[in-house]
């Protein structure tokens, strides 16, 4: 995925959770922003890694381990998994004929696989 491409993902996704969480703005401002910004791009990185790896696993840990540290800050797992989400969402919208689709159809199957197995132990912190 391209750099451009990469960019327009990240801002549709932090564009999109703030407007809909604008008490997110007032709680963490344009830093949470930046940071929110920052996050989907590792969150991009690491989809990626996964892909070259053949390794869904690999995002899966990761997902734990950032939710780890988010819900230690405050944040919620409902949050990771709507960002998530919404990355889904933004890779569904990449051109049919691009060179990124098959990436972007893997990308949203490991999500798939990782907000299940975030649903799957939130149920049983509870």
């Amino acid at each position: 995925m391209n750099a451009a491409r990469m960019d327009s993902i990240i801002e549709y996704v932090t564009e999109g959770i703030y407007r809909d969480y604008p008490a997110l703005l007032e709680r963490f401002g344009e830093r949470g922003r930046e940071k929110c910004r920052e996050d989907n791009e590792h969150h991009i990185r690491h989809l990626q890694t996964s892909l070259k790896l053949g390794d869904h696993q690999f995002f899966i840990d990761y997902a734990h381990w950032l939710n780890g540290i988010l819900t230690s800050r405050g944040m919620e797992t409902s949050h990771l998994i709507d960002n998530f989400e919404r990355l889904q969402e933004a890779f569904c919208q990449v051109d049919p004929t691009s060179e990124d689709t098959p990436a972007a159809l893997t990308y949203n199957e490991i999500l798939d696989y990782a907000i299940a197995s975030l649903k799957e132990a939130a149920i049983k912190a509870e």
